[in-house]
């Protein structure tokens, strides 16, 4: 009887490792949205303030001291991974996201009234790390409630919240500031956590006792090697960094490339405004295309899409010798970005989807990847920029191949434990 509620539960597309809720499902849909673009709203909020800041802390005009508060943000949020990935294995998702909300608003805070660059550089360092706590939680919640194709659609509806924040972001900074001071931009996150911490008490605790795993330091990297070696997750989380690799250079070079190689410059704003709301549109219809298509399959697709612009794009750029027709350069561009939305929340869905009670770890360990290494990829491609668009080219088509490439051997192994008796492992 057992077996046959296992089966019918993961057809149906949940777990047995949650408790009932109070919220509905739009609600806790929201809330996960909302605990998602936190840390987006953090980051994309700051930048308006930097003018400000400079005057503020008396920096020169072209001072670029104040791109180390985003720098360290994504420091401590990588490291921030490691912790609360098994601590959340170990006492629950509740109390992990609580506590880290309480550590983000103290962070925040600290920003808030910091006296000089020192005890900024500081605070920011430590609500990334906080940062870290929410994000690995409400991964971790949404696996313990779904599995499978369902919880890629909640993902990428959550997905479409997180990249329609870099719309609202700037703008909401910049009225911050004019209404008051760079210090205005720090208090809302205080009062964005608060809001949270207070909504997240209708929240029941997730992970049953009995699926809790202790906390010491074997348990801790046993449960890191398990996740690093599944080679469903070990594939799918490869997938999705060589993706991030790809977006990260995109949000670090694509205003260079307007200006430098394109000579555009007035055109930035408007396109990343657009491309910004787009890349939400597109989780949308991701979600939608879910009802009818297995996540695997449309995750592939994706990654074959990618592939195939990323192609076009290098050639036209070799064929132009670098500086390709802008119109139509941009728009196989964007059309690339997109499918690179697209893997996203598939792609972590997918990872997450054999862990079961480790979702915790595997979830640490997805966001460390993706934030690290991907920050390293693009930097490899940010570099490489200089007049030309080849380098774009080059290694979005390099990332876009990895990053098929681990799919493939994701999904032959996923083939494989279906053909099986029993899974060779199954972390829940």
């Amino acid at each position: 009887m057992a077996d046959r509620l296992r089966r019918y539960e993961k057809s149906a597309g949940v777990t047995s490792f949650a408790t009932p809720r109070r919220l509905g499902e739009r609600e806790f849909i929201v809330f996960i949205a909302m605990v998602s673009a936190m840390s987006a709203l953090a980051i994309d909020t700051l930048l308006p303030a930097f003018s400000a800041m400079r005057d503020a802390f008396n920096l020169p005009e072209d001072s670029t001291d104040l791109s180390l508060t985003i720098t360290l943000f994504f420091v401590g949020s990588g490291i921030g991974n490691l912790f609360y990935g098994p601590l959340a294995d170990a006492v629950g998702r509740k109390r992990v996201l609580l506590g880290s909300m309480v550590l983000f608003t103290l962070a925040s805070l600290m920003a808030t009234l910091s006296l000089n660059l020192g005890m900024l550089y500081v605070s920011r360092f430590i609500w990334g790390f906080a940062a870290a706590g929410p994000r690995t939680a409400s991964q971790a919640i949404v696996r313990d409630y779904y599995s499978g194709d369902a919880m890629a659609r909640v993902m990428t509806l959550v997905m479409a919240v997180f990249f329609w924040a870099p719309v609202a972001g700037p703008p909401l900074g910049q009225g911050l500031v004019a209404l008051g001071s760079w210090r205005y931009v720090m208090a809302f996150s205080v009062f964005t956590a608060l809001v949270i911490a207070v909504w997240s008490l209708r929240l029941e605790e997730t992970l049953r006792p009995e699926h809790r795993r202790a906390l010491t330091f074997r348990t801790t990297l046993d449960g890191f090697r398990l996740v690093a070696t599944h080679p469903v997750t070990l594939g799918y989380a490869m997938a999705t960094t060589f993706s991030t690799g790809a977006f990260f250079s995109f949000l670090g070079s694509s205003e260079l490339i307007f200006d430098d190689v394109f000579d555009r410059k007035h055109w930035f704003v408007p396109y990343f405004s657009i491309m910004a709301a787009g890349t939400g549109l597109v989780a949308l219809l991701n979600s939608q295309a879910l009802r009818r298509f297995r996540a695997r399959t449309l995750a592939l697709g994706a990654g074959g899409l990618q592939l195939v612009a990323s192609g076009i794009m290098l050639g036209l750029s070799l064929y132009a010798g670098g500086t390709p027709p802008f119109v139509f350069w941009i728009a196989i561009y964007s059309l690339a970005n997109a499918s690179l939305v697209a893997i996203f929340p598939l792609g972590q869905s997918l990872a997450l989807e054999p862990m079961g009670e480790l979702a915790g770890t595997a979830s640490a360990v997805l966001g460390f990847s993706m934030l690290l290494f991907g920050a390293g990829l693009a930097a490899i491609i940010d570099q490489a920029i200089s007049g030309s668009v080849t380098p774009v080219g080059v290694g979005y088509l390099a990332y876009g191949t990895a990053g098929l490439a681990c799919q493939l051997f994701a999904v032959h192994h996923q083939r494989r434990q279906a053909l099986a008796p029993r899974p060779a492992f199954e972390a829940g």
